[in-house]
């Protein structure tokens, strides 16, 4: 599925690709020729792109192509994108204001909060700083380890994986970079255990309400553990659309081989998203750094 959903990797793509002496004499068309030439290679006749540039203490946004080519929407920068694998870095951060606060600590075994672990064989290794660094050993998906499962995961298939997993010496914990989605809904697990609360409420709290990020959800989970976007949120989602120009699925539709409450991918809007970048660069407006932006009672 190629879904036009780059409201944070263009405004990422948009910075560091502005040279530093054209950005201390662009005027905002300058800066929106520089945008355009990188984001034009990437659209497809359906769909579009969203923008934030943060650049000298002001956000530029850019719009590019539709939210929804049927209905005849623009993509603007309220829309909401599937944020996809940068779900990560929202994960690490909420972690890494844990282990500042005395909370947990990186080199914390997963075990200790995802008890049924202690059951298990090598996962009883792993940490949770390996989990948000890729360094666990643990693969993509659990189908590299056992292509014989069929259909989701859900959370019990999930724990007999990793207790039946074993690190050869290609995946040994601490000792490779392997890029694994099992490691980050891992760690969202562990942190939901460590603080007896839901992923989604704890990131609310804890990052996205401090920070004033009204437009970032994470989808709420149904009965079958697959999480759904609440309806004024769903309005807001842009379509997906393949290489074809076909639509894929409805707007806000999560896809994913892991299927209980807490998986799935955020979802956020270019100008969310900006104030998550400016947080990222002790750039917000009352230049709080970031962990005194995020603090909370």
């Amino acid at each position: 599925m190629r879904v036009m959903t780059a409201a944070v990797m263009a405004a990422a793509l948009a910075a560091a690709t502005l040279p530093a002496a054209t950005a201390a004499r662009a005027d905002d068309a300058e800066v929106e020729r520089i945008v355009r030439q990188h984001v034009q290679p990437m659209l497809i006749a359906a769909g579009g792109m969203a923008v934030a540039v943060h650049l000298e203490g002001r956000t530029l946004f850019f719009n590019y192509g539709m939210a929804d080519v049927a209905r005849k929407e623009p993509i603007t920068s309220d829309v909401l994108f599937n944020l996809a694998s940068v779900t990560k870095v929202f994960l690490s951060t909420l972690l890494a204001q844990a282990v500042k606060q005395g909370e947990v600590a990186l080199e914390d075994p997963v075990a200790k909060y995802v008890t049924e672990l202690q059951q298990g064989g090598d996962i009883r290794k792993v940490t949770l700083g390996e989990l948000a660094s890729h360094t666990s050993g643990l693969t993509r998906v659990p189908q590299q380890y056992e292509p014989w499962h069929r259909g989701p995961y859900k959370l019990p298939d999930f724990i007999r994986y990793l207790n039946s997993w074993k690190a050869d010496d290609a995946h040994q914990p601490g000792k490779q970079e392997i890029y694994s989605n099992i490691g980050f809904f891992l760690l969202a697990l562990a942190l939901q255990r460590r603080f007896d609360t839901p992923i989604a409420k704890l990131m609310e709290a804890r990052v996205l309400a401090p920070l004033g990020m009204s437009s970032t959800v994470w989808p709420v989970p149904t009965a079958n553990g697959r999480g759904q976007l609440a309806p004024a949120f769903k309005r807001r989602a842009v379509q997906g659309y393949n290489a074809d120009a076909h639509p894929v699925g409805e707007p806000g539709n999560q896809q994913g081989v892991f299927q209980w409450p807490g998986t799935g991918q955020m979802y956020s809007s270019a100008r969310d998203m900006a104030v998550f970048l400016a947080a990222n660069l002790d750039a917000l407006p009352d230049h709080r750094p970031l962990e005194e932006a995020m603090a909370f009672a």
